[in-house]
């Protein structure tokens, strides 16, 4: 028991150490070398500022609006970033009040240089706890030891990560591990990330956990000492030359390959931004890139409902049949109406007013299920502020008739709809010289039917004078 003890204190002993080296390293990187700097416009407050990340992305947390993207669909490694789906899944399937047995894999399967909080086999610790380890100072054992005790394994967890990340739609990311230490076969990409913690911030939980500067863990079974467990994001220490009022949570990342990796979220008034930042050296430049973003969103967008009056016009419904008729090889017999969400709400710059957004609709997007058939854009001339998928209804699909091998279908649609435009005139000629016949015949039989009583009336009058002959005769 005594030189379990002992490993343990060892344990604590390196962590505390090798944290000590990377604080040192930080500050030496900083004061001896030039990097790299967020490059803002003081004098230009409209004017965006320049990222160092090589890849970021801005999204609103309410939306989904994509602000700002910067090689944001591209491939990186996120260290320790990771960690955000890790606690996604752990809240929506753990329970707070469970005990985590740590098992040997999830404390010996970790780089010993890597960011731990010297768990050892066999300790026992609080499920909320190790949370808390795992999204506030990053300890990989930690993480570790919550993927087996939600999934039973490791492999187990990673399959369920993977399954989350295609429920939400992520598009370029495969999760082998837990915590994001280092592996060719890992990977993700910022607009992914902002995804995975948009979901993230939905749990109370969550919020709390990410938003808490220090915790302290009770001591265990194996441990007669407290852990004190200290933020790594600087944006919400408000000691650090980093801090940042609005920031309201985060999660830091960094190995050699990744370099800093950083997801952080704001909110001011009621606008609420997620950041993502991948591949930053030095790691600073994170927050400055994290804190430079905010600011500029902040001060010049804000949300408003632009398509609220917006009506189609007929040259859109014009455009969207024939992108139908192209599309299902046929021609429209119904009536086709479109539509859109006119009460959304999403940020557009402060110069641009509800009643003067550039709107333009365009077909390229057809999705049968959906009954879509394109895009409204709203932006502003220059920049695109959101895209909203335009509904069809009415369309009848009628078949087009055999045409000869490489024919243009839209020269063939064209060819239909000519005749059903010949057609239809065919029927208002035949409909129009009905009508003349019948106002002809109404126009004779008001004619007939005045002489007729005319005639009446000039029967009635002689037999009425021929009565008064008679009477003066008697």
């Amino acid at each position: 028991m005594k030189f379990k003890r002992l490993i343990s204190f060892f344990m604590i002993f390196i962590f505390l150490f090798s944290a000590g080296l990377d604080a040192l390293a930080e500050e030496t990187e900083e004061v001896t070398t030039e990097y790299p700097k967020t490059t803002e416009y003081p004098d230009e407050p409209g004017r965006m500022p320049d990222t160092v990340g090589e890849a970021c992305i801005v999204m609103d947390a309410a939306t989904g609006q994509i602000l700002y993207e910067k090689n944001a669909y591209q491939k990186m490694y996120p260290a320790s970033i990771t960690k955000i789906m890790t606690a996604l899944l752990a809240i929506e399937n753990g329970d707070m009040n469970d005990t985590i047995v740590m098992s040997d894999t999830a404390v010996w399967g970790i780089e010993r240089g890597s960011t731990h909080i010297a768990l050892d086999v066999g300790e026992e610790i609080n499920f909320e706890d190790a949370l808390y380890a795992v999204l506030v100072v990053s300890a990989n054992e930690a993480a570790w030891a919550v993927a087996e005790h939600i999934a039973g394994t490791l492999e187990n967890f990673c399959d369920m990560m993977n399954q989350k990340a295609e429920e939400l739609g992520c598009v370029s990311t495969h999760f082998v591990n837990a915590n994001g230490l280092h592996d060719d076969d890992h990977y993700t990409c910022a607009y992914d990330m902002a995804l995975i913690t948009r979901e993230a911030l939905k749990y109370d939980k969550f919020r709390e956990i990410t938003a808490t500067t220090y915790y302290m863990i009770p001591p265990t079974n194996m441990n007669e000492e407290q852990r004190d467990l200290w933020q790594d994001n600087k944006l919400i220490k408000e000691a650090s030359d980093f801090y940042y009022e609005y920031c309201e949570g985060g999660k830091t990342g960094f190995t050699d390959e990744a370099r800093g990796t950083l997801v952080a979220w704001a909110k001011k008034g009621d606008v609420e931004l997620i950041f993502v930042t991948m591949h930053n050296y030095p790691t600073t430049t994170s927050y400055t890139d994290a804190k430079a973003m905010f600011e500029y969103f902040f001060n010049n967008y804000y949300y408003a409902k632009p398509l609220s009056s917006y009506e189609f016009s007929e040259e859109d419904v014009a455009e969207a049949e024939l992108a139908l008729n192209k599309y299902f090889e046929g021609t429209n017999d119904g009536i086709l109406s479109l539509s859109v969400d006119k009460d959304a709400e999403f940020l557009i710059k402060n110069s641009v007013s509800e009643g003067n957004a550039v709107i333009s609709y365009d077909t390229e997007t057809i999705n049968e299920e959906e009954k879509r058939v394109g895009t409204i854009s709203v932006g502003d001339g220059s920049e695109v502020f959101m895209e909203l998928p335009v509904y069809y209804d009415g369309y009848v699909y009628k078949p087009l008739p055999k045409t000869e091998e490489g024919a243009d279908i839209e020269e063939v649609i064209n060819t239909e709809n000519a005749k059903k435009d010949k057609s239809s005139h065919k029927f208002m000629k035949i409909f129009m010289i009905v009508i003349a016949v019948l106002m002809v015949a109404l126009i004779v039989l008001i004619i007939l039917r005045v002489r007729y009583v005319r005639r009446q009336r000039e029967i009635r009058r002689r037999i009425s004078a021929k009565r008064r002959i008679n009477n003066r005769r008697r």
